[in-house]
């Protein structure tokens, strides 16, 4: 970042709202041109479980409270979304 100096904990942010971002980007990439190819994807999600990863190292987030999280999100999208969940 130059010659700026941020907390190790605003770059582990910066840096995870960038794969957040480039996932996002590669999800729309796949709408747009197809889901024949999706080693773009998994790459990207790969960086991104990389940062959740180092989240959890640094103390930010916790494994048991995001699984927690995830099942009420698979919860919700059992009774808001279309998605096969069963």
């Amino acid at each position: 970042m130059g010659n700026d100096k941020i907390s190790e904990r605003d770059e582990l942010m910066v840096i995870l709202m960038e794969e957040c971002s480039e996932v996002a980007i590669e999800a729309a990439k796949m709408i747009r041109f197809g889901y024949d190819n999706n080693q773009k994807l998994e790459s990207e999600v790969g960086d991104l479980m990389c940062m959740l990863n180092l989240l959890h190292d640094h103390g930010l987030i916790d494994w048991e409270n995001v699984d927690a999280c995830a099942d009420a999100k698979r919860e919700k999208l059992k009774k808001w979304s279309n998605l096969n969940l069963e």
